[in-house]
């Protein structure tokens, strides 16, 4: 009876011949079992062939059942290398030596070739495994994609194998069920089967563990048909998200190679899933850079914080797989201000949320995932589906938040990517806003200067109060975004609403509860535009900005601004509301000082023509005596000279001319002055009136044009130019006096020179003035009044020409009168 004992790495095969025959055997295949066998040979010597009488077997004892039946022949089967088997022969009695020899020699051959049959398995077996490595470097190489890396190895595992079925399951994670990834083979799942549960094996294996099942009935990851199966992980950065199960329906007898191959096949495989992760990654992140560029390029172009969030959240939902919804915080509810979803949908996150509900994660900078919230909140805002929210600050307070909510799976970055992601977005979104808030600041400020400047320009064409007032409350409701404005000031006994803009001013006032029977004092300490308004008093829905237009310590006036619903004025109301009211304040003191300036002009005009007519009175009145006096004394004088009458006759004709003077005066002064035009011979009229005024006088000489200078203008007024310049020349002067009638240009010019005592050059510009007269005249003893200068330019300034003089003290004066004269 012979039995063949074939050594392997992990077991030991028999053979047994006759079959069915009760031959020799090892109690099990363990390689700790092989070993004691081989050191029990030894004992027996160390030659190829050992003969063990039956009473010698109790070496074997725990090594064999068969020990002591019969005789043991065994010849080892040994080549180049360890021993590959033995061949052992149950037998009665020693056998022959020529026996012995022949199955020595048969032992050598079977070795020989034994170990080129497995030398060619190993050749095989690694042929199968580098196929096997560079069909999972192919696939990487061809695609970067993880479905596509399991989906191309699964068919060559199995072939290589020659297995009935490969099924890769993926787990995702903390799940108690796995998906098929990949399959190929016979009997497979049908297309969208559901996930499967995890059995004991499965647990194993994503535990970290190799499973191999011989001899089975099957089973729900095997199939079941199955009779032997092999399952290991892919380990994946340390953690495991797929494994890979072999099944056949055939007892298939592992060889530990295979199991190393297999684990060889699995470590590349990991390492092609890890590359195709970081290569997902990469592209995730390069996705996440392209689209975080084009939502901040979007934003970069948009100005108002409204049209900040809803292109905010149409460009993350279209370049998101993504529904997006922007919130401001207003007072203690965070109000929904743009939304956008992915696709149409029947459900649409809360209008408006409590923050109180989840305060928590709005205290904190980071993304928070939707499984953290609260069951109302979290389903209020996603509805059961997975997403974040994203608290938003400005200037370091919280000002709202935007929501992104996506489908299970169709989001499938890591979590720290994602919240990386959603943050930086959420920065972006920050700085957009504040941009878009500064400008809408800068943009309300140039609204409200400009508004207060047409403001300042409207109190200067109002002069009365209730106009005034009424414009000033239609401001005031423009700026503050109001609907009702009223003005109160103080009548002497109660404060009573002189303009108003928007409604009934009594139901705004009720509505702040303005005592309008007590006069308000002001603050003490307050110097400046300070006292104009001291503070505003605003309550839910009304705002008072007190006034004070005077210098008393009581206030006068107030500004009511009430809107339709009770919220309070921001900060920028309150200052604006402090501008115009310190502008109103103003108005209101220049209406105060306009009317003072009213009643005074009145008074002053009021006397001015008092004193014109008094003026106009007395010259007239003057005329009469003073006729009478020059008439009594140029009788004297007939009869008798004497240097009394002499006297009295020169200081009466002085009378007159003053008196012709000031009725001359007086009648410039009045709005009823007047000229009686005439055109005339400027040169012939200038003769007539040197010979009027003095009578062959020799010291006059008078010099004209040949043609005549036609001017136009009132004789007996423009006499009284000539007759004051020529009396003023025989005044300061004993010389002789020129008079010359010229033209220069278009105009007709009379030059009266003198070569009298002059003028000083630093009183030349006050001559013409009323009362302005050189200060030489008066050391000279010269009487004069001052007036006569000042009136002579009057009277040539209304016909529309120009008076002028030159003088050198001591050397005597020119004065040249110029007049337009008459085209052709």
């Amino acid at each position: 009876m012979v039995s063949v004992l074939l050594f392997s790495d992990d077991a030991v095969e028999t053979v047994i011949e006759p079959a069915g025959a009760r031959g020799f055997v090892l109690r099990d295949g363990s390689a700790e079992l092989r070993r004691l066998f081989v050191h029990a040979l030894a004992r027996f010597g160390d030659e190829r062939q050992i003969f063990v009488p039956r009473d010698q077997q109790r070496g074997f004892i725990g090594v064999s059942p068969t020990i002591g039946e019969r005789d043991l022949l065994v010849t080892q089967l040994v080549s180049d290398g360890p021993t590959l088997g033995v061949i052992a022969v149950l037998l009665d009695g020693k056998p022959s030596e020529e026996t012995r020899s022949e199955l020595i020699a048969y032992a050598a051959l079977a070795a020989r070739v034994l170990e080129m049959g497995r030398a060619l398995v190993a050749v095989r077996r690694q042929s199968r495994d580098s196929q096997l490595l560079a069909m999972v470097n192919e696939r990487l190489h061809k695609s970067l994609d993880r479905r596509d890396v399991l989906a191309g190895i699964v068919e060559g595992v199995r072939a290589a194998f020659d297995a009935d079925r490969c099924l890769v399951f993926n787990r995702p994670a903390e799940s108690d069920h796995a998906t098929i990834a990949a399959a190929a083979g016979t009997a497979l799942p049908s297309a969208g089967a559901p996930a499967i549960e995890l059995d004991a094996d499965l647990r194993r294996v994503f535990g970290g563990l190799t499973v191999r099942r011989d001899a089975f009935d099957g089973g729900a990851i095997y199939g079941a048909n199955a009779r032997s199966a092999v399952a290991l992980p892919f380990v994946v950065d340390g953690q495991v998200e797929d494994a890979l199960v072999l099944a056949f329906e055939r007892p298939y007898a592992f060889h530990d190679a295979d199991v190393v191959a297999l684990r060889s096949l699995a470590f590349h495989v990991g390492l092609a899933l890890s590359n195709a992760r970081l290569y997902a990654r990469e592209r995730a992140r390069r996705a996440q850079a392209e689209s975080l560029e084009h939502v901040v390029r979007i934003l970069r172009d948009t100005q108002y914080v409204d049209e900040v969030l809803l292109v905010f959240a149409v460009t993350a939902s279209h370049e998101l797989p993504v529904d997006c919804a922007a919130y401001v915080l207003e007072g203690d509810l965070l109000v929904r201000r743009a939304l956008r979803l992915g696709e149409p949908r029947s459900f649409e996150p809360a209008v408006s949320l409590e923050r109180a509900a989840i305060e928590p994660f709005l205290a904190v900078d980071e993304p928070s995932d939707s499984v953290m919230l609260p069951r109302g909140p979290r389903d209020m805002l996603f509805d059961g589906r997975g997403g974040v929210i994203v608290p938003l600050r400005l200037d370091g307070a919280l000002w709202g938040a935007f929501v992104v909510r996506w489908d299970d799976g169709a989001f499938a970055w890591p979590a720290e990517d994602r919240a990386t992601f959603f943050r930086t977005l959420g920065s972006h979104l920050e700085i957009a806003l504040a941009n878009a808030r500064a400008y809408e600041r800068e943009l309300r400020r140039a609204q409200e200067r400009e508004t207060l400047a047409e403001a300042a320009r409207t109190i200067l064409s109002y002069t009365e109060i209730g106009g005034l007032a009424a414009v000033m409350c239609r401001l005031a409701t423009m700026l503050a975004r109001a609907e009702q404005a009223c003005v109160l000031r103080w009548s002497g006994e109660r404060y009573a609403i002189v303009g108003s803009h928007g409604g009934d001013g009594d139901q705004l006032v009720a509505r702040t509860g303005f005592d309008l029977e007590h006069r308000e004092e002001r603050l003490p300490g307050l110097v400046g535009d300070e006292r104009r308004v001291q503070r505003l008093i605003d309550g839910p829905g009304y705002l008072v900005t007190p006034l004070n237009s005077g210098d008393g310590e009581t206030i006068d006036a107030f500004l009511l601004v009430g809107r339709a619903v009770n919220e309070r004025f921001s900060r920028d109301d309150l200052r604006i509301m402090q501008e115009l009211g310190a502008l109103l304040a103003l108005a209101l003191r220049n209406l105060e000082l306009y009317e003072r300036t009213g009643l005074a002009n009145r008074a002053l005009y009021e006397s001015n023509l008092f004193k014109d007519d008094l003026l106009a009175m007395l010259a007239h009145d003057f005329k009469g005596p003073l006729a009478v006096i020059l008439g009594y004394c140029e009788l004297l004088l007939e009869v008798e000279h004497d240097d009394g009458v002499a006297t009295i006759y020169a200081q009466a004709q002085r009378l007159v001319r003053l008196s012709e003077d000031a009725l001359v005066l007086a009648q410039t002064q009045s709005e009823g002055f007047s000229l009686a035009r005439s055109i005339l011979d400027l040169a012939t009229f200038t003769g007539e009136c040197v010979e009027a005024i003095a009578p062959g006088n020799t010291r006059i000489a008078v010099t004209t044009t040949p043609d005549p200078l036609m001017v136009e203008i009132d004789p007996h007024r423009f006499r009284h130019v000539i007759d004051n310049l020529l009396s003023n020349a025989l005044k300061y002067s004993e010389d002789e006096v020129r008079v010359n009638v010229r033209q220069d240009g278009e105009w007709a010019a009379i030059e009266v020179s003198d070569r009298g005592i002059g003028i000083p050059a630093a009183e030349l510009a006050t001559l013409f003035t009323r009362f302005g007269r050189a200060s030489n005249a008066r050391e000279f003893g010269i009487a004069g009044s001052g007036i006569g200068l000042y009136l002579a330019r009057k009277i040539v300034e209304v016909h529309g020409g120009q008076i002028a003089v030159s003088s050198h003290e001591g050397e005597g004066s020119t004065f040249v009168v110029t007049l337009p004269l008459l085209a052709g």
